[in-house]
């Protein structure tokens, strides 16, 4: 989730190149690596989970997880595009329109993707959380496939009306608030609520006895909550590498230096921000989930071993996601 819709091509080509030839180096340099470390790494969680080689990882949760991988993955593709069009600068060539209006298009359509799918996340992580028995009835794989179509038919909808005779200019700005200031209000209050559960729940268990059903609820929650900090630290990163290209679209429409030479730098410098959260994700979920964790290392020892989940808490895995 990396890049988000352009201004005018020919706005843009003209601001870039008024940086000197040897920053357009870098930043293409730049690109390159992003683009290889982030369909690499997203491309081999996304295989992970295709395979499934501890047979633990066809869950809701994980469902939308992969979603999110392929969002990234294609912000990946989305800096080779990049790379390529400032190449194209450094040579001198000029404007290169339908390189940059692909680039928009799928950049557009996957940033909108990874945000719709944090927003499913939030509320898969909520009803977990808040309503532990109504999960399975309110959550399972062919709703959260079902949710997961929908998303994509949202966004493809969505990145078309710039096509339609709807200015680019106001797309920007209705894409940036519906898409960074509501949401970020609305997932803060969701994980604020569920922290508060979580810690509640956790002091009541303390209460009761060391029964089995206290313990398997005790590990279920410690589950739940390790699953739900990762998605807000997901969730930080995405909104800490968006922050600059926000800032970029208000200086873009409301201040006279948007044709200065420091602003140039600095819109070029956004694009490599939200580069950021599309390498980090990956690894979050290979460090600090359990089940990604055994099958990456299962999967990238043997591609074609099978190995059984054979943690003594499966029933429960499948419950929470």
């Amino acid at each position: 989730m990396n890049s988000t819709p352009s201004t005018k091509a020919s706005e843009q080509l003209v601001s870039a190149g008024q940086v000197r030839g040897g920053e357009l180096l870098a930043f293409i340099v730049f690109d390159l690596l992003f683009g290889t470390v982030i369909t690499v790494a997203n491309g081999f969680l996304f295989m992970a989970i295709y395979r499934d080689p501890c047979r633990c990882l066809r869950t809701p949760s994980v469902f939308l997880i992969a979603n999110l991988s392929v969002a990234d993955f294609f912000m990946g593709v989305v800096s080779y595009l990049r790379a390529a069009e400032l190449t194209y600068l450094y040579c001198g060539l000029g404007d290169l329109l339908i390189l940059n209006m692909i680039e928009y298009f799928i950049g557009a359509v996957s940033i909108l993707v990874a945000v719709s799918t944090l927003m499913a996340m939030a509320y898969d992580r909520y009803i977990a959380v808040i309503k532990p028995f109504q999960y399975p009835q309110k959550i399972n794989n062919t709703r959260a496939k079902v949710a997961i179509a929908i998303i994509w038919i949202n966004a493809l909808v969505m990145c078309v009306l710039p096509l339609a005779d709807v200015k680019r200019e106001n797309f920007l700005l209705a894409y940036c608030y519906s898409h960074f200031v509501i949401p970020s209000f609305i997932l803060t209050a969701i994980y604020v609520k569920i922290y508060k559960m979580v810690a509640r729940q956790r002091q009541e268990l303390k209460d009761v006895r060391a029964s089995l059903t206290a313990v398997n609820r005790r590990k279920q929650l410690e589950r739940e909550n390790r699953m739900a900090i990762t998605f807000v630290l997901i969730l930080f990163i995405f909104y800490c590498s968006f922050l600059p290209y926000f800032i970029h679209v208000q200086i873009l429409y409301f201040c006279s230096c948007r044709s200065s030479y420091a602003y140039n730098v600095y819109y070029l410098v956004t694009n490599e921000f939200l580069s950021v959260s599309c390498m980090i994700d990956p690894f979050m979920y290979a460090l600090r989930l359990p089940r990604f964790k055994r099958s990456l290392r299962v999967w990238g020892r043997n591609r074609d071993a099978v190995v059984p989940w054979n943690g003594t808490s499966v029933d429960l895995n499948i419950v929470t996601g």
